[in-house]
């Protein structure tokens, strides 16, 4: 059966096993599969993107339940926004690269510059096989980022996911490994098309594959999961972030909308007083899911905590959208 066959009807992690990438080194050697390296720091941290919604905001620290004195207008339109300003950077391979990097400024200017260059490629509609990727990459006026300017483009595009995979898989037989960064490209394609099992499949092969993600990955995960019947691992992921940073917003809202659209209201309230306790301010669409979630729930607890958000915002003189005002209107109805 041909290779394309295989990968519409499997994980991309079972694909790559049966490539033998992920085997151990000795059982590699044993059956002179392809052996692959881990990357240094250098390499794992190419891709190291940060969403605009990871950023803290200072809380007076005498209230740390109150929400400190930028607009909550400003921090809500900031969330509205980052997922798709987080896309098009990375359809447009327009990367944050950290310091620890250790290139010159200028080298990784003109790569940006370069990559930028084609971001009106436009990627296959259908899969292909390795001769017709390696027709296109050939043809291709810059050849070595080929591969990282198609999946800014399918990104981009939104292509199907057996066509990035197709290309995954030319990479994988091709250099004997997968980077970092188109591993994480790929990851952003599987979470904007809710494709739970990939998302999974490459989370396992990523902790394999490095020692520790960077808060990029993590986001896509948890967002990824957390709108998913698998919501309940976006929380040990959670749990995994804290281990070696500060959790993002992103990362503590998207577990708590998670919880709330399952009635876990207990857990919903106690993530939320934990992301007022890391100085996180919370963006008024996470505020509204509180009361569209539970709207008909009764409880002297419930009803106490939903108070205190109403009295954090007339405290605040923080004023509610339309949908909002009218999730209140609802849940008081």
């Amino acid at each position: 059966m041909a290779l394309i066959s295989q990968t519409s009807q499997q994980g991309f992690q079972a694909l790559l096993w049966k490539c033998r990438l992920f085997w151990p080194v000795s059982r590699c050697q044993q059956l002179f599969a392809v052996s692959f390296s881990i990357p240094g720091r250098e390499k794992v941290s190419y891709c190291s993107f940060m969403t605009s919604s990871s950023a803290t905001l200072p809380v007076d620290s005498k209230r740390t339940d109150v929400f400190p004195t930028k607009k909550m207008s400003e921090i809500n339109s900031e969330e509205k926004n980052g997922w798709d300003e987080e896309i098009k950077e990375i359809s447009e391979g327009k990367l944050h690269f950290p310091s620890s990097v250790g290139a010159p400024k200028k080298r990784l200017m003109n790569q940006v510059l370069s990559r930028h260059k084609f971001t009106n490629i436009q990627p296959p509609e259908k899969p292909l096989q390795a001769e017709e990727w390696n027709r296109l990459r050939e043809s291709f006026p810059s050849p070595e980022m080929f591969e990282e300017v198609m999946f800014n483009s399918m990104v981009r595009c939104n292509s199907p996911i057996d066509v990035a995979k197709s290309l995954l898989t030319h990479v994988a037989q091709s250099n004997g490994d997968i980077a970092y960064n188109l591993l994480v490209k790929y990851l952003v394609l599987c979470v904007q098309q809710g494709q739970t099992s990939e998302i999974r499949d490459v989370y396992d092969i990523m902790k394999i594959r490095f020692k520790i993600l960077e808060s990029g990955a993590y986001n896509l995960l948890i967002r990824g999961l957390s709108n998913s019947d698998q919501w309940r691992m976006a929380l040990t992921l959670l749990e995994e972030v804290k281990k070696i940073m500060t959790p993002s917003r992103t990362n503590y809202e998207s577990c708590i909308k998670a919880a709330s659209r399952h009635q876990e209201m207990n857990l919903a309230f106690e993530l939320y007083h934990e992301m007022l306790a890391k100085d996180l301010v919370p963006t008024l669409d996470v505020l509204q899911a509180f009361f569209d979630f539970t709207r008909g729930m009764k409880g002297a607890e419930l009803q106490k905590e939903l108070f205190g958000i109403l009295l954090y915002l007339r405290e605040n003189q923080i004023y509610p959208h339309k949908t909002f005002m009218r999730s209140i209107k609802l849940w008081f109805e």
